[in-house]
């Protein structure tokens, strides 16, 4: 909650993201650092749910300063409303997400193996934050807006995260042992592999169930907004 009002008090775009994943990554390193995998993986999950509930408070509280300091929110939130009342958009087409959910799956992967996972946190975060803000936005524009917060984030989008997050832990030890080979007496550390399959697994498991559920999701969207003028 802190970090999330220092960046609405602030009121800089770029830097938000940074402020978010900025809470959760010295618990994560110092997991990490010390071989705790598991405790990692679940220290990420507990953050990104603390972070969508801070950033989502904060934009019902304050939504015209969200709308200007989360990065994407209000392009998004206008493409995903747009896709529940007409059908028309991404969302619902896998020829449409797949690149897009491959582009960032792939720079997510690259900037947490060359950066400890940092840089791939604050993607993370980014992310995380404008799937938030529009989440408050269909809330807000619902006839029934309690069922709507609970709907909002489609089970395939929280596999996502998941899978994301089982990937950042998986990748960040490949910045250790980069450079490890360089300095003395640091020593190499072990892969999680197994964090590894199940997040690329997560990920896969996303676009399917996507695919699948997004015509039924939709659906009971719709029904959510109908009647809410």
């Amino acid at each position: 909650m802190l970090s999330t009002a220092l960046g609405f008090l602030l009121g800089i775009p770029m830097l938000f993201p940074f402020l978010g994943a900025a809470v959760a990554y010295v618990v994560f390193l110092r997991e990490v650092n010390a071989g705790r995998y598991t405790a990692a993986f679940v220290w990420m999950l507990f953050w990104a749910v603390c972070q969508n509930a801070a950033v989502g408070t904060a934009s019902v509280l304050q939504p015209e300063r969200a709308a200007a300091v989360i990065l994407t929110g209000p392009d998004y939130a206008v493409e995903m409303l747009r896709w529940v009342r007409t059908g028309v958009g991404p969302e619902g087409s896998p020829r449409l997400y797949l690149p897009v959910h491959a582009r960032h799956f792939a720079a997510f992967c690259v900037l947490s193996a060359a950066t400890f996972a940092s840089a791939g946190l604050v993607l993370g975060t980014y992310l995380l934050n404008y799937m938030s803000f529009y989440v408050t936005e269909l809330v807000a524009a619902s006839a029934q807006p309690v069922p709507a917060a609970l709907l909002g984030w489609p089970v395939w989008a929280a596999i996502r995260v998941t899978g994301f997050i089982a990937c950042a832990v998986a990748l960040a030890p490949l910045g250790w042992n980069g450079l490890a080979r360089f300095r003395r007496g640091m020593r190499a550390r072990a892969v999680p592999y197994r964090l590894l399959v199940l997040g690329v697994g997560l990920v896969v498991l996303d676009a399917a169930l996507k695919a699948v559920l997004a015509p039924v999701w939709r659906g009971w969207l719709l029904g959510f907004l109908e009647g809410s003028g």
